[in-house]
């Protein structure tokens, strides 16, 4: 009977604990601190075509 109790705690203290890493994971993706990086990294593939001379956009 002892195990299962101990079971039922390890279950519970890692459901606690990825809920936990999940918000804060969610709070570092969201805050104003990171929008800088998130922005050139979603320009990442726009800004590629700048650095192609006009023959190598041309044969794409």
């Amino acid at each position: 009977m002892e195990s299962l109790s101990i079971e039922t705690f390890l279950q519970s203290a890692w459901t606690v604990f990825a809920f936990v890493f999940f918000i804060a994971v969610v709070i570092w993706a969201w805050s104003g601190k990171r929008k800088g990086n998130f922005d050139k990294a979603a320009r990442m593939a726009l800004d590629d075509d700048e650095d192609l001379s006009a023959e190598q956009q041309r044969k794409r």
